[in-house]
């Protein structure tokens, strides 16, 4: 079950019904806060247990252990306490995620045949266990105390919203929300509805029929010609960014619904005039938990220039394997790295081109380093570029849904253009054009435009990119 889902949208339904019932109740008794967060607590839950009951145990595990932990560094700001927490949840992600790619990697090494382990990998595990080890680390900072109580922080661990694919919430954000929760209100209900579609829009619309053309050239790229290939690499570019800014606009839209006000994940990414700034827009909360939690404590840009340059291959290649267990990832992160390291090199010259040229540039690099994201083996990925950077004949396929796809970034980076300069903003920043759903021609336009995402949206493979890792 995800957001996309009939089933999910059905319960949903019967949810927003029951908290809002408990809403009017609020007014005569003051305890209907616990029990509206202990409602999403259990609909967590249930939203795990739907998609396996596995899953709800491993969730439940690291709960548990980062709860109690929290509480002893609470008690004694002891770095073995950090260390012991730290080593079982890393242990913990590495056993499900990573278990079946070091062993057969291994095997590699000493040239025996590949196995199946056939460990299963929970949903969302990267992102609540990063959730779970930044709480401990601030905690132990002593940024905050430890959340004593269990209700609310199984929920910051479990809410169903961000629980598949982020965004990644930090501790003390969170539990600010609960303290003075107040449950569903309508104006934060019609904010947060338009948010959720405008994903579902970029998702079911863009995504998915942009996945069809992407997976078909991905299979056999020998048999495409240059532009067809060139197209699809385009493609797959706008397909990973629809689809996963598309999530986190459904997760943070279901979250305002609900009460919760979380900030958005992506900022127009593709405008970036460096590999650098690109990091600042792209999946934003992930991209901040690095700079955080490793890549300032490792020394940051305080050492030297080769301490930075190394922490800077050192923490996009932890970043490489994250987004998945393979040696496609590791690359992929590692060229990334070595992108951040020339730019924190030659930026100042790099400025000199224009902003228009960089913009490009960036542009061509990263959508080519998202061939090595995609590909599903190294062979693939040269296959792929080697059909880029060849002329050869084959199937041409002008994908229809690639140029709309195209044309709907561009018209929503000229609205962004239009609305910072007129909000006197520093630089293009994306932002969610809501209507006031109170006026007729408003309710008009959002109707409308929830049928068309129904009647053009592709609903073969609702599965999210970033659910995989």
């Amino acid at each position: 079950m995800n957001l996309t889902s009939l089933s999910f949208i059905m319960y949903f339904v019967v949810l927003m019904v029951v908290m809002c019932i408990l809403q009017l109740l609020r007014k005569l008794k003051e305890n209907v806060k616990t029990i509206q967060l202990l409602l999403l607590l259990i609909f967590s839950y249930y939203f795990i247990i739907k998609c396996d009951w596995r899953f709800f145990i491993c969730v439940l595990f690291v709960t548990l252990v980062t709860y109690l932990i929290g509480i002893l560094l609470d008690n004694a700001h002891d770095v073995k306490i950090l260390a012991t927490g730290a080593v079982v949840l890393l242990a913990f992600l590495g056993y499900f995620k990573y278990a079946d790619f070091f062993v057969n990697s291994f095997r590699a090494v000493v040239g025996l045949d590949p196995v199946t382990l056939n460990i299963i990998l929970p949903i969302g595990i990267s992102f609540y266990i990063f959730s779970a080890l930044s709480y401990i680390m601030d905690v132990y900072r002593c940024e905050y105390n430890a959340e004593r109580n269990v209700i609310n922080f199984a929920l910051y661990i479990a809410f169903f919203p961000k629980l598949i694919s982020g965004p990644i919430v930090r501790g003390k954000n969170f539990f600010n929300y609960v303290r003075v929760y107040r449950g569903v209100e309508w104006r934060e209900f019609l904010v947060g509805i338009q948010i959720f579609v405008f994903g579902l829009f970029k998702k079911l619309v863009l995504a998915n029929h942009l996945g069809v053309f992407v997976d078909d050239v991905y299979k056999a790229p020998m048999a495409y010609n240059t532009g067809t290939i060139i197209l699809a690499v385009i493609s797959y570019s706008l397909q990973i960014y629809f689809d996963f800014s598309g999530y986190s606009d459904m997760a943070i839209g279901v979250s305002k619904v609900l009460g919760f006000d979380f900030k958005p994940n992506f900022n127009l990414p593709y405008i970036s005039r460096n590999v650098s700034e690109f990091w600042t827009r792209w999946h934003i909360s992930l991209s901040s938990w690095f700079k955080d939690y490793l890549y300032i404590p490792l020394g940051g840009s305080r050492k030297g220039k080769v301490r930075t340059y190394i922490n800077l291959l050192v923490v996009m290649l932890v970043s490489g394997l994250w987004h998945g267990a393979g040696w496609t990832y590791v690359m992929w992160g590692g060229l990334h790295g070595i992108a951040s390291c020339i730019n924190k090199a030659f930026g100042r010259r790099l400025k000199k081109l224009g902003s228009l040229v960089n913009m490009v540039v960036t542009y061509i690099i990263v959508t080519i380093l998202w061939v090595a994201f995609r590909a599903r083996d190294f062979s693939n990925a040269i296959q792929i570029l080697k059909g880029m950077l060849t002329i050869h004949s084959g199937i041409a396929q002008p994908y229809v849904w690639s140029f709309f796809a195209i044309g709907i970034y561009v018209i929503a980076l000229i609205v962004a253009m239009i609305h910072s300069r007129k909000e006197h903003s520093d630089g293009i920043n994306g932002f969610y054009p809501v209507l006031d759903l109170s006026k007729f021609w408003a309710l008009v336009i959002f109707f409308t435009f929830c049928g068309l995402t129904v009647m053009l949206g592709y609903f073969g493979n609702t599965a999210f990119i970033y659910g995989a890792f």
